[in-house]
């Protein structure tokens, strides 16, 4: 890692010289002393010096937290290593978690990928947690909760100086300016101060919801929400590539139909009828096509006269 460093800055020096240079050492009679960001930086168990230096991933089945006899945790990994290791790590970690769901382009009738959250916008979030976690409170690791509906990235210690909930966007400081600085040099932050601003603008470029920020009881917390509902989780190849192929055969109301089902998973005909604005037989006529010629559709209800009986896609 050193050496590594020593590359990215072209020092020819020794490499704890470098590290004397970047305020991360102190260096009298000949001795070195590490100073905590360096340790933070460079140190292969920093817990060993620095309590909770790790970060905890959590994944929760479900939108809420659940313990006792509901306890619904399926997985928790925890990442110790120096920060530029556990960036690395937490990147590949989640990218293989993180889910694809499919958008329904109405003009094309294709379903596009799309990531569950923007990369962008949870590394942002991962980097700035270990950018600017208060180092000092100690036996509180950095969190990533994960829930069906949203991430949850939290640190330890309040928001610096002048910066708030209303002004993050745009305020600029850093309470950990040594380890911002290095983290710079090695490439894990593009422009120094600049993470928070472009956690907003990649949720915006895919059409999420705005981030979340929250300081509650001495900690920092950072939320964002996806547009996953169950539909992902229940309609299968064969009906997303029916759909494709005879969607420009659809008229206006059959495509909004689909994709209010797509998005909610399922709907009443009273629901459709406020969707569409078309009639309720009309309604009707169509979803018996998409259910008999298509078969793409199910009616959940055993009753043949039920008002209230949904209509969703097939399940697997």
């Amino acid at each position: 890692m050193l050496n590594g460093y020593k590359r990215k800055l072209n020092f020819d020096g020794d490499a704890l010289d470098l590290l004397v240079k970047r305020h991360l050492a102190i260096k009298k009679d000949g001795q070195f002393r590490i100073k905590k960001a360096g340790v933070l930086l460079f140190a292969k168990d920093s817990e060993k010096y620095i309590r909770s230096a790790s970060l905890r991933y959590i994944r929760y089945e479900g939108t809420i937290a659940q313990v006792g006899t509901e306890h619904n945790v399926v997985k928790d990994e925890r990442f110790e290593n120096h920060i530029p290791w556990i960036i690395d790590h937490v990147k590949k970690f989640l990218k293989a978690t993180l889910k694809d769901y499919f958008f329904l382009d109405l003009e094309t009738g294709r379903f596009n990928k799309v990531p569950e959250y923007p990369e962008e916008a949870w590394l942002e979030g991962v980097v700035n947690a270990l950018c600017h976690r208060s180092y000092n409170v100690q036996g509180n690791a950095i969190y990533i909760k994960h829930f069906d509906d949203r991430l949850e990235i939290s640190n330890s210690g309040p928001l610096p100086a002048q910066v708030n909930v209303e002004n993050i966007r745009t305020e600029r400081f850093s309470r950990n300016p040594r380890i911002a600085r290095a983290l710079v040099d090695m490439g894990f932050v593009r422009q120094l101060n600049e993470g928070v601003s472009r956690i907003y603008q990649s949720m915006e470029k895919s059409m999420l919801s705005t981030p979340e920020y929250v300081e509650k009881n001495g900690n920092v917390y950072l939320t964002l929400r996806n547009k996953i509902s169950n539909h992902t989780k229940t309609i299968s190849d064969s009906i997303l590539k029916t759909v494709q192929e005879n969607w420009a055969n659809y008229n206006d109301t059959q495509k909004r139909i689909l994709q209010h089902l797509f998005y909610h998973n399922q709907a009443t005909i009273i629901e459709l009828v406020e969707v569409t604005g078309i009639h309720e037989k009309n309604v009707r006529l169509y979803l018996n096509q998409f259910m008999e010629n298509e078969k793409i559709l199910n009616r959940l209800s055993e009753k043949q006269r039920d008002k209230n009986a949904k209509y969703a896609f097939k399940k697997l």
